[in-house]
């Protein structure tokens, strides 16, 4: 109901179950009130599932990510699919009970890079999840503008809806590509977003796709998902077992691991006049790169923040069938399970390939 300050309450039941990252590999479930709807186009949103991506492991291994510090306590979460559950006054497109994706990225609409296209990279950004500035959705509730929801096509599961934000990643790293890409491409690292990354290749008709990771349930899982070849550094020289198949080097790299190995391998691999994608987030503030390798053979360099607008896209291509993506969530937990949750996907035990909560 309104009340007079002019909030509107979040429901019959005022307190949820949130969880709280308080330190490194610590996990605390918590009994919170219940969010508000503060601003007309608010919608509550009552979680079905939530995915746990790279960076909210960052946030659970470590107090700081690329030179970040987590302000403890924090609720992290940004991949999810969510059951409507009230509405802002404003709010036309949405009502109690409808299924919905999330854009997690709330921007003001307003500043220069919002008018230019790039929301991604608004200057005053509100992300879903990000410590310090929106709490996340490993929550029983959370609340979102109604711009940033997308419904769900009747035919596609709360599973699918949840993976198609890290698809999303893969979408725009593959349009940072255009015009770039030739017949062999790599992909270094091969979590749900490289594995969704060679997927939406594969479908492209790319057929010399080279993958690699530490994990040798990734590796097999890049087989499946399209790759031509796949191998774990820990056991091969990947370069050179890549350069045995291609012996002028690759087209592109997309470096979606954020390891420094694998910027080093991706700078070895890429051929004269090729391109590096840098998908993956390095855990430290500064990385080095072999500038005189990069200088000589001219390679092309570009990094990625999140997504621009591909959340829609994504529901759409696996509606199409375009995309198979569900086999991706391999490990499902309860919230009094999510440190446990973490732990599977940080550790990568158990063939794990995305761990999420299920509310």
């Amino acid at each position: 109901m309104m009340k007079g300050n002019g909030l509107v309450s979040a429901g019959e039941k005022d307190h949820m179950k949130a969880a709280f990252l308080t330190a490194p590999r610590k996990v605390e479930i918590r009994d919170v009130p219940k969010p508000l709807l503060k601003n007309d186009d608010d919608v509550l949103l009552r979680t079905a599932l939530a995915g746990l991506c790279g960076s909210d492991l960052h946030y659970f291994t470590a107090d700081r990510i690329g030179g970040e510090a987590v302000p403890y306590p924090a609720v992290v979460g940004h991949e999810c699919s969510a059951f409507v559950e009230a509405v802002g006054p404003s709010v036309k497109q949405f009502k109690a009970g409808d299924r919905v994706a999330v854009e997690p990225s709330v921007s003001c609409e307003t500043c220069d890079q919002c008018r230019a296209g790039r929301p991604h990279t608004c200057r005053h950004v509100s992300f879903l999840g990000h410590p310090g500035e929106r709490s996340g959705c490993l929550a029983e509730y959370f609340v979102m503008p109604e711009r940033n929801l997308f419904s769900v096509p009747e035919t596609l599961t709360m599973t699918e809806a949840m993976l198609v934000e890290p698809l999303s990643i893969a979408l725009h790293a593959r349009a940072l590509a255009v015009g770039t890409l030739g017949p062999s491409i790599g992909v270094l690292g091969t979590g749900p977003i490289g594995l969704l990354l060679v997927q939406v290749l594969k479908t492209e008709g790319h057929g010399d796709i080279f993958a690699t990771d530490r994990s040798d349930a990734r590796i097999a899982a890049a087989l499946k998902a399209g790759a031509a070849w796949s191998g774990n550094p820990d056991r091969l020289d990947v370069v050179s077992e890549i350069f045995k198949r291609k012996p002028l080097g690759l087209d592109a790299v997309f470096e979606a691991s954020g390891d420094p190995a694998a910027i080093e391998q991706a700078v070895e691999l890429v051929k004269p006049g090729g391109w590096i994608y840098q998908i993956g987030i390095p855990p430290d503030e500064r990385i080095s790169y072999l500038s005189a390798r990069l200088r000589r053979k001219e390679i092309g360099l570009r990094f990625l923040r999140r997504q621009n607008r591909c959340v829609n896209q994504g529901l759409m291509l696996v509606k199409a069938k375009h995309l198979d993506i569900d086999w991706l969530a391999t490990h499902t937990f309860k919230i009094e399970e999510a440190e446990k949750a973490f732990a599977t996907a940080a550790d990568r035990t158990d063939g794990v390939l995305k761990s999420s909560i299920v509310f």
